[in-house]
């Protein structure tokens, strides 16, 4: 291969990587780069050549600078106490039934709920878990 063909690879791996954000195509790119002004312009023109020298440092930037990399972009994603709703107490403001949603109130708000078994109206609900926006309740014992 030629330097323009690792140079459009590397432009390509970037591009994906500007549209995906997991630090997996940057090191592509980066790699091709390197290949493309280092390996294909010398001597080792070779295709298996370029692609084990590809394959080695790619190799190297994903062992030893993605953990780094990772750790410095740490995102602090705030997590809601909506899991804090799990194992309360609440009461059906409308009938649910297997496969149809219905509304309860829990700690003064109305969230929609789902059940396993049919729930009447007003009746005393337990929060088993989350799924999604919507609670998973059961009949409180």
């Amino acid at each position: 291969m030629t330097a323009l063909q690792w140079i459009i690879i590397a432009v390509l791996c970037g591009t994906i990587e500007i549209f995906t954000a997991g630090f997996w195509f940057l090191w592509l790119a980066l790699a091709a780069s390197l290949v493309a002004a280092g390996v294909a312009v010398t001597i080792l023109s070779e295709l298996s050549v370029q692609l084990l020298v590809f394959a080695f440092i790619t190799l190297i930037f994903i062992v030893f600078t993605r953990p780094l990399l990772l750790k410095l972009v740490k995102t602090n994603d705030k997590f809601s106490n909506v899991n804090a709703l799990i194992g309360q107490h609440g009461l059906s403001t409308t009938g649910i039934s297997p496969f149809n949603y219905g509304q309860v109130k829990v700690n003064g708000e109305i969230w929609t709920a789902v059940a396993s078994e049919e729930i009447e109206a007003n009746m005393r609900i337990e929060v088993t878990d989350i799924d999604g926006v919507k609670l998973v309740v059961k009949k409180a014992v």
